[in-house]
């Protein structure tokens, strides 16, 4: 593997997705007004997308990143988090990764 090569696509991801991070934010800004929820769909699966794609490019593969985010909703869960409790967020997130 190129090093500068790999180097360069982290960073062209990295642009990527704080660009995208900043759609998202000036469209949740105007979500009330324009209500696009294809919109708001398609920022968020971006950045997620992209965030695995970095991760790749980090040496860190899609089944790591997978179990860590189930790690940290369980860490939510039995911390009380106030989306856990309030919403059950963690459990559901859980639960449906679990399944899919």
């Amino acid at each position: 593997m190129n090093i500068s090569s790999n180097l360069r696509a982290i960073d062209m991801i990295k642009g990527e997705i704080l660009s995208e991070i900043a759609n998202l934010y000036k469209a949740l800004a105007d979500y009330d007004e324009i209500g696009e929820y294809d919109s708001i769909t398609n920022k968020i699966a971006t950045v997620i997308a992209m965030d695995y794609i970095l991760a790749r490019r980090l040496g860190v593969s899609f089944s790591g990143i997978d179990n860590k985010i189930s790690e940290l909703l369980t860490i939510g869960e039995e911390s009380g988090h106030e989306l856990e409790i309030e919403f059950s967020d963690m459990s559901e997130l859980k639960k449906y990764l679990k399944n899919r």
